[in-house]
């Protein structure tokens, strides 16, 4: 069974250095990765180097500050490094800039979206970006950086996404929201799986957020240990044939 971290970060102004992410990889036994953009970082040079220099082991999501005037065409240059397949957006673009997330769709890039504060109570303008572009591939992050006191109007906001074939859900960063094992989640996770099924679920470790090497395996473990509410069979998917179905779709 092939493993593919679908979410880690990786810089050398901050978290660690592609040499770091290679070795908590290898001892988690993880083939492949999506290395995401931390955020205030738009100079994605590092990450697009690496996409470059092993496509077959790393796919690279950059930033790019929306608020600037030109952002459409930053996002064009970058696209053109061809070491990037995706953009990482802030929820409010939606509502602030679409036309950066447009552009992204435009290129063939995939969205992976953060809500910072939540999804729930602001899928208004992602929901009417996603009846425009139906066609566009779009990843939840952190299961939608759920509100812990709220996780009945997370699950509402979170689930109608269901209703559109390319949103895919992410089992991520779950340590930001409650401690291992997360047990607080499982019923999200759950409902998760009802709604969107196996082949748009996928894992991702959000190291170095997640903690140390011991924590990354901790949390990878629980899928692989069939402790979440997944059926066994669609662990494959989940930890690996989702995220190279959407990341790394010429690779043998």
């Amino acid at each position: 069974m092939e493993i593919i971290d679908g979410y880690t970060h990786c810089g050398i102004s901050k978290y660690q250095p592609i040499e770091r992410v290679r070795e908590v990889m290898a001892a988690a036994v993880v083939q492949r990765a999506v290395l995401v953009q931390h955020l205030g970082e738009f100079d994605n040079s590092y990450l697009a180097q690496i996409a470059v220099a092993d496509p077959e082991h790393f796919a690279s999501v950059c930033l790019v500050d929306h608020a600037a005037a030109d952002c459409g065409e930053t996002l064009g240059r970058w696209s053109e490094t061809g070491g990037l397949k995706g953009i990482r957006l802030t929820i409010d673009v939606f509502s602030a800039q679409a036309e950066l997330a447009t552009a992204a769709i435009e290129l063939g890039l995939v969205i992976v979206l953060f809500a910072p504060r939540g999804i729930a109570g602001a899928i208004g303008p992602l929901a009417s970006f996603l009846d425009k572009h139906p066609q566009a591939r779009l990843v939840v992050t952190h299961l939608g950086n759920p509100n812990m006191s709220n996780l009945e109007g997370v699950a509402h906001d979170l689930l109608r996404l269901a209703d559109y074939p390319n949103v895919y859900i992410q089992i991520s960063g779950m340590g930001m929201f409650t401690p291992w094992p997360h047990e607080p989640l499982y019923g999200l996770i759950e409902r998760a799986f009802e709604r969107f099924g196996a082949a748009r679920l996928y894992w991702g470790s959000n190291f170095p957020v997640v903690g140390d090497q011991s924590e990354y395996q901790h949390d990878l473990a629980l899928i692989l240990d069939h402790k979440l509410p997944l059926p066994a069979a669609a662990i494959p998917a989940i930890v690996g044939l989702n995220a190279k179905r959407l990341w790394f779709p010429v690779v043998p």
